[in-house]
């Protein structure tokens, strides 16, 4: 069974635990007006997670959806492609210019930050089309390692594969260093997570 969430417009799954849908839910709210700026459009999800949760909770939203993730089952959902990435070496196998929005969320702070992952994201957008990256600020890491490590609320192995906690400097950097424009940075979630939106010049 499928139940619609009536405050953020999303479909979830009845297993979608309760505190990952509000987060969800509260992150599609910050980004939404970005994914919708064209209508039916192309979305990437790199590092969508085992199953693509976020890119099938707005399938009916968007055109086309396409996760990837080292971690992934590969599958198709309706119109969302499902690709285990783990074999491509850090390239996406979709052509240039493809996508209308690119997404990276709370997915930055697991890879080196010298990642071909970065580049590949803004290759494959579209001019014009926005980058969105979701991160935990530097605050946030005794935050969650307490939760982790002490409460055991969080997965130990997640935030064990944490490599580098970014600020807002590092960010805007990142962006203009992968030919976009910063058109919104802002902190989230309690000032925990940072959340910047490049547009590709």
């Amino acid at each position: 069974m499928v139940k619609k969430d009536v405050t953020t417009n999303l479909e979830f799954k009845d297993n979608w635990p309760f505190f990952e849908r509000f987060l969800a839910g509260l992150r599609y709210l910050k980004i939404r007006k970005y994914i919708f700026s064209v209508q039916n459009p192309v979305c990437v999800d790199i590092g969508c997670g085992f199953d693509g949760r976020f890119l099938r909770s707005i399938a009916k939203h968007i055109g086309r959806g396409y996760g990837f993730d080292i971690r992934a089952n590969e599958r198709t959902y309706r119109n969302i492609r499902i690709i285990n990435n783990s074999r491509f070496y850090g390239k996406l196998p979709l052509k240039d210019s493809k996508a209308d929005c690119v997404f990276m969320l709370a997915v930055l702070e697991h890879l080196p930050m010298d990642t071909p992952l970065l580049s590949e994201a803004v290759r494959v957008l579209k001019r014009g089309g926005y980058f969105i990256l979701t991160t935990p600020a530097p605050a946030a890491k005794p935050v969650l390692e307490f939760l982790s490590y002490r409460l055991h609320l969080i997965s130990e192995e997640s935030i064990r594969e944490h490599q580098h906690y970014y600020t807002k400097n590092e960010l805007l950097e990142l962006m203009k260093r992968n030919g976009c424009r910063a058109v919104a940075c802002q902190k989230f979630q309690f000032s925990f997570n940072e959340l910047i939106v490049g547009k590709k010049e």
